[in-house]
């Protein structure tokens, strides 16, 4: 707690970390635009489960988490947690080694994750989100099939919501070419929707990972949940791109969600007699999106580079160490140099260059003139 807090409540134990993870989680709820700002404010669950009677904690999380804050009792979530030990779902709290570190910097950020299949994958570069219409034509799926496809074989992981349609393609075509691929439910993690997709699931889950901000024994969420769930795929991708979509459609509130984090669009032209395609011709017209006529064109932006070969085995994820996680946590889609860099990470300048050459090496991040970096 920090100088200058008042709490209504007398010192005492804090729960365990995970329960405070999740405590909060359900506190700020899903979408919560004060997320980010708590995290930054108090660090992790357990500072703010022991600033929940403060008002620097009702000014920050608002008052109708505030008052969740003190309904709520950490305690309560320990059967989500021996579940998930059970049915080996991964919990992945802000503050985990694989959580996102993407989605750390969007301003509401889901405060915890579920996970099954491998989460490494979350952290690995070029992640590209690829969605559109659960009821393509058939010119839809063959472009998220060939662009799907090409991207994957050359080292592009692709990202989709595991629904209906656009969705189900770019996983198959990630899945086909041995590639990993991340699907975002929005539904709770123990749950697949639609029922159909559950064999996709189990092959994505082998070389790749399926996520939800929606714990295991939840009741259903509704509409709403597809809607936030749109905003976790434009944030985990280095680009976003959009096969075949209408004017208003769940598709364009992900492009929405894309274009506030600063996520590059892309969209595929289609027939100007298709309202499938009006929504991505919309983009394009009006300048909002670039073209995706073939992989190509996203893959300078993504530093990828067309390989002639099939690749011969599944795609392995590259080994992390804690000093390359240290200096990607300091580094973002702006510019930051080296001495930012090292008064940030406390690296010497040795170490710290030779950090930031193996994250180019691996495609994590891009040098910029005058000894700058970004995330690739």
């Amino acid at each position: 707690m920090t100088a200058g807090q008042t709490s209504l409540f007398a010192p005492e134990q804090a729960p365990e970390p995970l329960l405070c993870w999740l405590w909060l989680a359900q506190v700020l709820g899903p979408g919560s635009l004060h997320a980010k700002e708590v995290l930054d404010a108090f660090g992790d669950g357990q500072e703010a489960w022991r600033a929940r009677g403060t008002a620097e904690f009702r000014q920050l999380a608002g008052d109708a988490a505030a008052r969740r804050a003190v309904q709520l009792d950490p305690a309560s979530f320990a059967p989500v947690v021996r579940h998930c030990e059970k049915k080996n779902i991964r919990i992945l709290p802000a503050d985990h080694r694989d959580y996102p570190r993407q989605l750390r910097r969007t301003p509401d950020l889901p405060v915890v994750l579920y996970c099954t299949g491998d989460p490494v994958w979350l952290n690995e570069p070029a992640r590209v989100g690829m969605v559109g219409s659960r009821v393509p034509t058939p010119y839809g799926v063959q472009v998220a099939e060939d662009i799907g496809g090409t991207l994957a074989r050359n080292g592009a992981i692709i990202v989709s919501g595991l629904a209906d349609g656009l969705d189900s393609a770019g996983h198959r075509a990630a899945v086909k070419n041995h590639s990993p691929t991340i699907g975002v439910l929005g539904v709770p993690i123990d749950r697949t929707y639609p029922v159909a997709n559950r064999d996709l699931r189990r092959r994505m889950e082998q070389n790749g990972c399926v996520i939800s901000e929606y714990p295991p024994l939840h009741p259903g969420v509704g509409a709403n949940g597809f809607l936030q769930r749109n905003r976790l795929i434009a944030g985990l991708c280095a680009a976003l791109v959009v096969v075949e979509a209408r004017e208003k459609s769940g598709t364009m509130s992900t492009v929405a969600h894309a274009q506030r984090y600063g996520t590059p669009v892309y969209a595929v032209p289609g027939s100007i007699y298709s309202e499938n395609s009006a929504g991505t011709n919309g983009l394009l017209r009006e300048g909002h999106a670039k073209a995706a006529c073939r992989a190509e064109d996203l893959m300078e932006d993504l530093g990828l580079r067309l390989c002639a070969a099939k690749p011969a085995a599944p795609r392995q994820p590259q080994p992390m160490g804690d000093t390359e996680r240290l200096v990607l946590d300091h580094i973002g889609a702006k510019p930051t140099g080296v001495e930012e860099l090292r008064i940030a990470t406390g690296l010497p300048t040795a170490e710290l260059l030779s950090t930031l050459m193996k994250l180019q090496l691996t495609g994590r991040v891009s040098a910029l003139p005058g000894q700058r970096y970004i995330l690739r």
